[in-house]
């Protein structure tokens, strides 16, 4: 069980059983494999940088010259942040994990491209809507659930209305 709650300042303090912490760092591994090796038609890819001019095939390559390896770059370092935080020692049974805002909001990007890359794989085109095959991967699907319970615990803990 994932418990997020207030840490010792403005940020959010994580407790997780061991196996899923070892899952988050798997899963950040596959978001930084997507970004790394992905391939330029996956639509996953196309999620993660979306296409700004879609209709001028000229200005959306300037634009994706001038923005892509800043985007990629800050994407791959919130997988790893969330990799080192989620390392497990022999024996341990949970990972406490103290973030600070940045640290947090870092989280946030990642969890927010593991659903984009979980929602394309499954078949998710928007929240709410009808998904269009009911019987795609359910171990993703799950994943997919779960990254969005832990995103929502950790905005419940940094929303500031509710300071």
């Amino acid at each position: 069980m994932i418990v997020a709650g207030r840490g010792g300042g403005d940020g959010v303090r994580l407790v997780l059983e061991a196996e899923e912490a070892m899952l988050l760092s798997e899963l950040a591994d596959q978001v930084d494999s997507v970004l790394l090796l992905g391939a330029e038609d996956d639509p996953a890819l196309g999620r993660l940088l979306p296409n700004a001019y879609p209709d001028d095939v000229d200005a959306a390559r300037e634009f994706a010259r001038y923005t892509r390896g800043s985007l990629v770059d800050g994407k791959r370092q919130a997988a790893q942040s969330v990799r080192d935080a989620t390392a497990v020692g022999d024996g341990e049974r949970l990972v406490e994990i103290e973030l600070d805002q940045v640290q947090a909001w870092g989280w946030l990007t990642f969890l927010t491209d593991l659903r984009l890359i979980l929602a394309e794989r499954v078949g998710i085109i928007e929240e709410g809507e009808p998904e269009q095959d009911e019987q795609r991967d359910d171990y993703l699907r799950a994943a997919y659930e779960w990254a969005g319970f832990v995103q929502g615990s950790m905005l419940e803990v940094l929303d500031p209305t509710e300071s």
